[in-house]
């Protein structure tokens, strides 16, 4: 009886399945991690811009714009669209361009303006102003603001200055020292003095010869004296 054989082998048969398609899987690998940054706007190359912001719905390009700010318009354009219309939407369209904008609603205004209209004031600080930056904010806020309200827009140049204080201060001592030396030694007495005498006197009184007894005659003084 002869050996039969197996019409494949099943563990050279996978092996050599992976072998053929291990390549092609690196290869996708690698293009699905180069597509996911295109749509990254911190990641897209610089040439493919145009296509993204296209994709994000962003209604103003320019291709003068610099690139960090490319791709900041294009980063916020979903938060843009979400508050499309209010007064957030159009500071924040202007906040890439380093503009300063204030609005002001008509009914904050004093007196009141209008109804239903708005006063815009733009303060630039890194250009001078001209017909076509004029231009270019006035269509930022166009493109944001509410279609059923109108605004009145004023530039400006705006001039910031930093202000530098300093402030030094010294103190310092003096200390002298010198040898020692035994000065005089002066001391502050007094002396007090007290005498005191004392004197005794003592008298002697006899009565008359004729009432005394013999004995106290006998030692009395018979010379008269008192």
């Amino acid at each position: 009886m002869s050996d039969s054989k197996p019409v494949h082998r099943g563990t050279e048969l996978i092996e050599q399945i992976q072998a053929t398609q291990s390549p092609i899987f690196t290869v996708l690998n690698e293009a699905a991690n180069c597509l996911e940054t295109l749509w990254q706007p911190e990641t897209c190359p610089s040439e493919l811009l145009p296509w993204l912001a296209w994709s994000q719905s962003v209604t103003q390009w320019d291709e003068q714009w610099p690139e960090p700010i490319k791709r900041q318009i294009i980063a916020q354009s979903y938060e843009q669209h979400k508050h499309l219309g209010t007064r957030f939407a159009i500071i924040n369209a202007l906040a890439p361009f380093g503009y300063d904008t204030r609005i002001t609603e008509w009914f904050e205004q004093v007196p009141k303006g209008p109804a239903g209209t708005i006063a815009i004031d733009v303060a630039v600080s890194d250009r001078g102003l001209n017909e076509a930056l004029y231009q270019q904010i006035f269509q930022t806020i166009s493109a944001n603001k509410r279609h059923s309200i109108q605004f009145n827009l004023s530039l400006s140049l705006l001039s910031t200055a930093k202000i530098q204080l300093a402030s030094a201060a010294l103190f310092g001592a003096s200390v002298t020292v010198y040898p020692y030396y035994a000065s005089e030694i002066v001391s502050n007495t007094r002396m007090r003095l007290v005498v005191a005498s004392q004197s005794c006197s003592y008298t002697n009184i006899y009565p008359r010869s004729s009432y005394a007894p013999t004995t106290i005659l006998d030692h009395a003084d018979t010379s008269g004296s008192r």
